[in-house]
């Protein structure tokens, strides 16, 4: 059975993955943090740019990665690829 702290760090390499993805993906594309907020209905870019380096902790939840897959064109499962 996995203890919490196991749980705790496993979770943060996933988020820190789909950062990393998200990132990388968008740059192909072209796109600045801001473009892509905008895409995805945000009002800026400062979240977005947050989460993609996860400063604070902040990180895209599932609704984000839905959206952010669909102007990227990506399948959503690319950005839990290592």
């Amino acid at each position: 059975m996995n203890n919490s702290n196991d749980l705790e760090s496993f979770s943060e390499e996933v988020l820190d993955t789909v950062s990393k993805n998200v990132l990388k993906y968008r740059k192909e594309k072209g796109m600045t943090q801001m473009q892509l907020a905008l895409e995805i209905g945000m009002n800026g870019g400062a979240y977005l740019g947050r989460a993609e380096i996860r400063k604070d902790n902040q990180h895209f939840n599932i609704k984000h990665l839905a959206k952010i897959s669909k102007v990227l064109e990506i399948d959503i499962c690319e950005f839990f690829k290592s």
